[in-house]
Formats: C-alpha cells, structure tokens, sequence
C-alpha cells in the first residue's frame, strides 16, 4: 500500500513546516556562557601550544573538551539540535576561515620575531574574533535557504 501524491505533497509540507519552526526555536542569539566560554576555549588551544610537556597537553586537550562540552551545554539549553542538513555552509565556512585566518596572521609574525607567548597571542586574537562573530555566524547558518 502506498502513498499518494496528496498525501506525499502532505508529508513534505509539514516537514518543511517543522525545519522551519526548528530554525526559529534554535535562536540566532547564543547565550552569554555559550560564546564567552567557547571563546575562553579558543584562547585556551592557543595557550596550549605555548606550554610545554604534558600540561600543554592538558590544556590542550581539555580546551576540546570544553569545546564539545558547551556544545552538548548549549543543546540542552535550548532544546533544539540543528542538523547541519537544515543549515547554510558558507557562513560556518567563513567563520571558521576568519577565526583560523586570525591566529595565522597573528601568530606567524610573532613566532619569526621569537615573542613569547606567541600561540596564546595569536590564541586570544582569534578568541575575540570568535566572540565578536559567533552570533552573526549563527544567525547567518540558520537562516532559511531560499
């Protein structure tokens, strides 16, 4: 037994309707602790590359962690969980060029004047570009595709 034409046009049309009340629900305007504590991880990867031994592995890792963690945080916090199916690429392609592109432009001319701290430098540069964008980039993302 199969589905009819009606009834197909039905089932795609409350989908839609369902993607579209998910993106609404998913708040373009992330929480304080969200973009604060994901841009306090970004400075923390950075930092990490500047420490030595296992510490700066510690660091390291567990500004991951965080970042994944905060993640899951934000999930549950809003209860919405965006399927990257229903999101747009480019601006998620663009945030992520220009919070990588930061710490290149960053840290790579401190690193060939020997400045200490040079990846933590470079680490909260990128972090303040996270923060400043992370919103924009979200609201961006999830906005409907025409």
């Amino acid at each position: 037994m199969g589905m009819d034409a009606t009834e197909a046009s039905n089932a795609l049309t409350e989908i839609q309707q369902r993607t579209r009340q998910t993106l609404r629900q998913g708040s373009p305007r992330l929480p304080w602790w969200y973009t604060f504590g994901s841009a306090a991880a970004v400075a923390a990867l950075g930092a990490g590359q500047d420490l030595t031994g296992r510490f700066g592995t510690a660091v390291f890792i567990g500004a991951g962690l965080a970042l994944v963690g905060l993640a899951f945080a934000l999930e549950r916090f809003t209860g919405v969980r965006l399927r990257m199916r229903v999101m747009r690429w480019s601006p998620l392609i663009l945030f992520g060029a220009a919070v990588m592109g930061t710490a290149i432009a960053v840290g790579t001319p401190l690193r060939l004047y020997d400045v200490p701290a040079d990846a933590t430098i470079a680490g909260i540069a990128s972090a303040v570009v996270w923060a400043a964008t992370i919103n924009r980039c979200q609201a961006a993302a999830i906005r409907e595709r025409a």
